[in-house]
């Protein structure tokens, strides 16, 4: 227990390493609010919302306020709340304010926060937001510049967390404004669709680009049969819609959900993961056998194949050629009903994969393997329209014959999960102690870039896990310096993982720790550990597969036929 203090409204607030006031005032149960701040981003002071007292009446942010042994601080007092009414109405004039029909009603800060502090009318009558064009260029992210209030959000994450900066501010004064430079559209920019950005934005100038009406026009149509699949961490961000603890999986419920809003077959992605590792350990083996060049990257994100393509093409011939698990299962459905007129859908934790679903790539015999992809968080908006009942829902499970699945491809949903899955296959052994090595080995923890060494056999392996492009950024560097070298990496786009997903419900640090837990407590309580334990996999070889698997299972992106 620290020892320093500083005092808050009169409360005793101990603190310790907090960066600044406001984060003291949260870590005590107080809530400043703040609509530039984000705990993983730089400080920007921009917003001024978060100002508080001090004991001689000046007012000062709490974002960059330091905290010190002693210091006294209101957060509510009348000079701090007439501050913030007069804040909250100058954003106003410059937000275009249509919220009966804005796509982040309900779940805006800038909303929320007129409605706490009363403020009803906007008390300057000059509306000054932006009047550019809707950005719609992008199969995944929609940008209006109406609903910018220049929090700076967005512009941080993509330059400080993602490295990519496809975004930034433009213009000056009252046309200031934040997009794509040169007036280019998101698709024109090194995008790569990870929906990031619109996770932070708290007021609807970047939302997911929503397809629910497409979903219920197919769930309606009498002559289609739809077919869904689901992601491993859209069990455990899903809850949090409903008021349900994050630290809890609600893998049973999802299935009764889907099927009562519609769905004719219900599929869990879990199994394609296990057929992913399947066919994953077998070409990183047939690499290192050969002497091929390593280290071989993974290929089951879509926002990292893009930013290989458009950052590091030099890349791409290390990148696995598996299909992403989503691909592959969209693959099986259509073997499965392969004289059927199905709808393929799948529900992901990931706004890229809507971009994924559309590239023409994922076209075999004819005909696109995925034709809409949905997000949790659209499914969430799903079951709500539907008036369904979720937390108190029967639980059920996946159709078969491809329902079955193991942990190895449960722990596909966090970062770290896709190697220590290859670990597992790769030393071939369930046993309690052998699972407890591996998950002690370093592979496991929301650390930004893990690197450890496994011994399987007379192998010896080199490995890296990065979450986050700049991070992945990082490690290239690395490697390409020679300053490290490694026979496998892991990417994903999204900090912590498919967990922290550009499609799930925004959460804190602390809320994805949670959803970790939930993804291992899964894992424990599955019958099977590792993939080629998977029952219905034989199924898939021997029936459906009929030696097509190369060309039904894996993607060769142009890129890879390059070298």
């Amino acid at each position: 227990m620290s020892d320093k203090k500083m005092i808050i409204d009169g409360i005793e607030c101990p603190f310790t390493n907090e960066r600044n006031v406001l984060e003291v005032a949260r870590h005590n149960g107080i809530d400043i609010p703040s609509l530039c701040y984000c705990e993983n981003l730089s400080i920007y002071g921009g917003c001024r919302l978060c100002l508080v007292e001090n004991d001689r009446g000046a007012l000062d942010a709490a974002c960059s306020m330091q905290p010190r042994n002693g210091l006294v601080v209101y957060t509510h007092s009348k000079k701090v709340l007439e501050s913030r009414r007069t804040t909250l109405q100058l954003l106003m004039s410059s937000h275009r304010a249509d919220c009966l029909t804005c796509e982040q009603s309900g779940s805006c800060k800038l909303q929320e926060y007129a409605h706490r502090y009363n403020v009803e009318e906007p008390r300057f009558q000059e509306n000054t937001y932006s009047r550019e064009r809707l950005d719609v260029s992008s199969p995944c992210i929609t940008r209006d510049p109406s609903k910018c209030i220049l929090c700076g959000l967005c512009v941080r994450m993509c330059s400080e967390v993602q490295n990519i900066g496809a975004i930034d501010f433009t213009k000056r004064g009252k046309k200031a404004t934040v997009a794509p430079g040169f007036g280019k559209m998101l698709i024109e920019t090194g995008c790569v669709g990870c929906g990031q950005c619109a996770a932070v934005c708290p007021t609807g100038a970047l939302t997911i680009n929503r397809q629910i009406p497409e979903m219920w026009k197919m769930l309606n149509d009498p002559d289609k049969r739809v077919v869904v699949q689901f992601a491993p961490s859209v069990r455990v961000g899903l809850a949090e819609q409903f008021g349900m603890p994050a630290n809890e999986p609600v893998t049973g419920k999802l299935v009764t959900a889907l099927r009562r809003l519609g769905f004719d077959v219900v599929y869990d992605t879990n199994l394609t993961a296990d057929l992913t590792i399947m066919e994953e350990s077998a070409e990183f083996l047939e690499k290192v056998k050969t002497g091929a060049k390593l280290p071989m990257f993974t290929s089951c994100c879509p926002g990292w194949i893009q930013h290989v393509e458009k950052a590091h093409p030099n890349l791409m011939p290390q990148v696995s050629t598996c299909g992403s698990p989503m691909e592959m299962f969209g693959a099986l459905i259509r073997q499965q009903f392969k004289d059927e007129d199905v709808y393929s859908v799948a529900i992901m934790p990931c706004t890229a994969k809507k971009f994924e679903a559309q590239r023409p790539e994922l076209e075999k015999d004819g005909k696109r393997l995925i034709d809409l992809v949905l997000t949790t968080d659209e499914l969430g908006r799903l079951i709500k329209a539907a008036g369904i009942d979720f937390a108190n829902l029967p639980d059920s499970e996946p159709d078969d014959p491809l329902g079955d699945y193991t942990g190895a491809g449960v722990i596909f949903g966090v970062t770290g999960g896709v190697t220590e899955a290859v670990i597992r296959r790769v030393l071939d052994d369930a046993s309690p102690d052998t699972l407890k090595t591996i998950a002690e080995c370093g592979v496991r923890g929301l650390e930004g870039i893990k690197a450890f060494q496994v011994t399987a056999g007379d192998l010896t392996l080199r490995i890296a896990v990065a979450n986050g492009l700049g991070n992945a950024d990082k490690l290239i560097e690395k490697v390409e310096s020679g300053e490290e070298y490694f026979d496998f990496i892991e990417v994903m786009a999204c900090p912590n993982g498919c967990i922290g997903g550009g499609g799930q419900p925004p959460a804190s640090n602390a809320r994805k720790a949670e959803r970790f837990q939930a993804i291992f407590k899964e894992d424990e309580a599955c019958e099977y550990k590792i993939p080629q334990q998977n029952p219905a996999l034989g199924y898939v070889y021997d029936n459906l597969m009929q030696g097509r698997a190369h060309d039904l299972l894996h993607i060769h992106y142009p890129l890879h036929h390059q070298h």
